[in-house]
């Protein structure tokens, strides 16, 4: 398979070394950062003769690349987090028939088809709630953490309002909000609510849903002050979150991270719950790992999709797409356990 890669990043650089053992892999980005860099720009690459496109670019450019590569007719697996929504390309995807997978990452991206999944298998869901983060193994440094993917996308995060579903209605809430203390293989984790459900608000008739993110107590705090006294802030000259990234980008400490992801579904006298653990392998971060190993998993089953914008979910609900990229999705060392609770009433 022909493929271009769109950034090189932290990411990009796990999804080409796994991809050009096997594949013919050209990579469009900036810094130059992977071998067979051929074009800086991603948005002015000529795109003819590819069988795929990977776009592991940051947000902001992001979605304008997708939308050239599928009006082009070229298949993408966009690991990206735009603030678009990825339904606006589904009219150009289809009538260019290529196939689009929007959230492929391991959140969005896993996230979404383990949700998907535990819809499939409890039929009618009252609560869906996901809770993931990529933490050091152990607080380090003055925020209790260390970065592993892009500052800018890791501050969107942290500011883009964060919307959940509440007895069926959609609201939007404080990204920083709704602190609660959460058990995990690590120790007690502080999750806090996030903008990570996206397509999910439009696929699943689910009346309840939230995505929280997990950090190292204490986390939390530190960053709603920065945030709050404007350290975050677009605006000004040079806008204050650009020199947040910066200063962010240098919290890179010599501690394992380990990206953890729980899934958890109820509906009727059952609860079911899917965990997601990954651990760096071979001298790659398990950030590396977990979201490199979703998007190359999903070149497995791209193929077998109708043209226009298929989300993770999709492949969740699909008895022979699931097992085909959980297996993808394993070989790279990602671990993932189901849990089943039935539920008495009393």
């Amino acid at each position: 398979m022909k493929i271009l890669l769109m950034g090189c990043g932290n990411i990009g650089k796990y999804i080409y070394n796994a991809l050009s053992q096997r594949h013919e892999v050209a990579v469009a980005d900036k810094a130059g950062g992977c071998p067979s860099t051929i074009a800086r720009d991603a948005l002015e690459v000529p795109l003819g003769g590819y069988d795929l496109v990977i776009n592991a670019l940051p947000g902001n450019i992001a979605y304008k690349a997708s939308r050239r590569a599928l009006e082009a007719g070229v298949d993408v697996v966009d690991v990206s987090f735009f603030p678009e929504d990825p339904f606006e390309l589904d009219e150009v995807t289809k009538k260019s028939g290529a196939r689009y997978i929007p959230d492929a990452g391991i959140a969005p991206g896993l996230s979404n088809v383990l949700a998907g999944r535990l819809v499939a298998e409890l039929g009618k869901v009252d609560e869906l709630g996901i809770y993931v983060g990529g933490i050091p193994e152990r607080p380090v440094g003055p925020l209790g953490y260390s970065i592993t993917w892009s500052p800018l996308d890791l501050i969107e995060e942290y500011t883009r309002p964060a919307r959940v579903r509440r007895s069926g209605e959609l609201a939007s809430v404080d990204p920083l909000s709704g602190v609660e203390l959460v058990p995990s293989p690590l120790g007690m984790l502080e999750a806090f609510y996030t903008d990570g459900l996206r397509t999910l608000l439009k696929t699943l008739d689910v009346p309840n849903m939230y995505e929280k993110t997990l950090r190292w107590p204490g986390h939390i705090e530190k960053i709603k002050l920065l945030r709050d006294l404007g350290f975050m802030s677009e605006e000004g000259d040079p806008p204050p979150r650009l020199v947040t990234a910066n200063l962010l980008s240098r919290l890179k400490f010599d501690v394992p991270d380990v990206v953890y992801m729980k899934v958890v579904g109820s509906g009727g006298q059952k609860k079911v719950q899917y965990e997601v653990t990954v651990r760096p392998r071979a001298g790659w971060t398990a950030m590396q790992v977990a979201t490199g190993s979703v998007a190359i998993g999903m070149l497995y089953v791209i193929k077998d999709l109708d043209p226009g914008v298929t989300p993770p979910e999709y492949i969740g609900m699909s008895n022979r797409l699931f097992p085909r990229l959980l297996a993808a999705v394993r070989q790279h060392g990602v671990e993932i356990v189901q849990e089943i609770v039935e539920r008495r009433v009393l």
